[in-house]
């Protein structure tokens, strides 16, 4: 490691360290890739900062790779080439606005913070991923979550940002309206670029009222073709208190009663979620849900009247990560916690059954567990897969298969985990030659010196 270039990066910041814990630290993320450790770690405390280290990168030409809280999956964030991580943590600032329905948000604020002090106010962020990231890593991948059928994903949430450039500039990708018709739109090139093209440092996000009330329901059905006729009726119902909408499939079931000593009926199940102002609306919403589910083979469900009782409704959904990781170390007697690969196709809603059942098959055939969490109203839906290192070569062929099924479908390799490194050979699969050779141009344009995040995406 260059002595000269650590000495301009402790110049351009004052927190900036080099010593093995703090390397390590940032060496992975949440995912299964392998790890790699960075040469040096800023975390700026201003966007000026940021501005600083990344003309010092770009003098001595050494990576860059923004950081936010480390929750990925696909090593968008882990720094594969050496240099330097920029740790956006201390980048949290928050301001509401209130009359123009938008806070603006520094990009290392975490989603808990940032909706904890919109809460305060009577307001939310919509996008609700099931992790905890930074506002700054949500708009990097276009994460979503579990709120996508009401609020959209963060790219729909997102006004403006303010990026700094590879050559150390400052821009804002446009006004902080809800309209604006004044040429090329960069918000969408910044969002989703994994920090290939810049990094995002500060984010205009639009806010939602809190509802007052909330209500769900569990609803079981004999075959995920049946749940899936169910939330496509639904949804062309405008049941417009419906937040959320999610999937496990018998087998994600099946893991949680092992791992969390339930009950739950082996079937593929729902797990809904209503919010509003007034309770009967969202109870003549579940009504008519309730009708088209039971229209579908719908045989039995569970229904909580509020908030406390819904939650505990959802555990056994917020639980499936934590299932798959334990599972087969309980039924091995062992007890021991295993790595989980997390899959993140996306089809066309039409397609998601088919496409689930396509993937159980290849599953059964591989003979990994099948644990299946979807967002069932996106067409996005996870495989959670427990495995051992020796077990990864299986395992990247078992991806191979559920990715090449998804995209023979009509889908993405990725609903709204990014590509990092895990995800690169489908983007060719996906979008076709002449698409990506788009993509490489606009990244030789922007960073002609590749030290925005290099080898992630193309």
């Amino acid at each position: 490691m260059s002595r000269s270039w650590l000495d301009d990066l402790r110049r351009a910041c004052a927190d900036t360290r080099a010593d093995a814990a703090a390397l390590d630290a940032r060496a992975r993320d949440m995912g299964a890739h392998a790890g790699a450790r960075p040469d040096a770690v800023c975390a700026p405390r201003t966007v000026e900062e940021v501005a600083a280290i990344v003309r010092t990168c770009a003098r001595h030409r050494r990576p860059i790779v923004a950081r936010g809280a480390g929750t990925g999956l696909e090593g968008g964030a882990v720094a594969y080439g050496g240099g330097c991580v920029l740790d956006t943590r201390m980048l949290r600032a928050i301001e509401i606005d209130e009359a123009n329905m938008c806070a603006r948000v520094g990009a290392g604020a975490l989603k808990s913070e940032l909706n904890a002090a919109l809460a305060k106010r009577g307001f939310a962020f919509g996008p609700d991923p099931s992790s905890n990231p930074t506002l700054g890593g949500m708009a990097s991948t276009g994460g979503s979550g579990l709120s996508t059928l009401k609020y959209g994903t963060t790219k729909e949430n997102v006004r403006s940002m303010t990026v700094v450039t590879p050559d150390g500039e400052i821009i804002r990708t446009r006004a902080e309206v809800r309209k604006s018709s004044t040429g090329y739109e960069l918000n969408a090139l910044y969002l989703g670029a994994e920090g290939t093209l810049g990094v995002i440092v500060e984010l205009v996000v639009k806010i939602v009222p809190l509802p007052k009330r909330r209500c769900g329901a569990i609803v079981r059905f004999p075959t995920v073709g049946a749940a899936g006729k169910t939330v496509a009726e639904a949804t062309a119902a405008n049941l417009s208190t419906l937040l959320r909408c999610e999937l496990m499939n018998d087998e994600g079931i099946k893991v949680t009663n092992v791992v969390f000593q339930t009950s739950l009926p082996c079937v593929p199940t729902l797990f809904l979620e209503f919010v509003g102002n007034r309770q009967g609306e969202m109870e003549e919403d579940w009504e008519s849900f309730l009708r088209i589910a039971k229209s579908n083979g719908s045989a039995s469900h569970d229904f909580a009247s509020n908030g406390e009782e819904l939650d505990e409704l959802w555990d056994a959904r917020r639980g499936c990560y934590l299932g798959a990781m334990r599972y087969r170390g309980l039924e091995a007697g062992t007890n021991a916690k295993e790595s989980v690969y997390v899959g993140d196709v996306c089809v066309p809603a039409s397609k998601l059954s088919a496409c689930i059942a396509a993937t159980e098959l290849e599953f059964k055939k591989a003979r990994f567990p099948c644990v299946i969490c979807a967002h069932i109203a996106d067409g996005n839906f996870h495989c959670l897969i427990p495995f051992q290192e020796h077990e990864r070569a299986a395992l990247l062929a078992l991806e191979d298969k559920v990715i090449g099924n998804a995209i023979a479908m009509g889908g993405s390799a990725s609903g709204e985990h990014g590509v990092g490194i895990g995800k690169q050979k489908y983007i060719i699969m996906e979008h076709g030659v002449a698409h990506v050779d788009i993509q490489r141009r606009i990244k030789r344009a922007l960073d002609p010196l590749n030290i925005m995040n290099p080898g992630k995406i193309i």
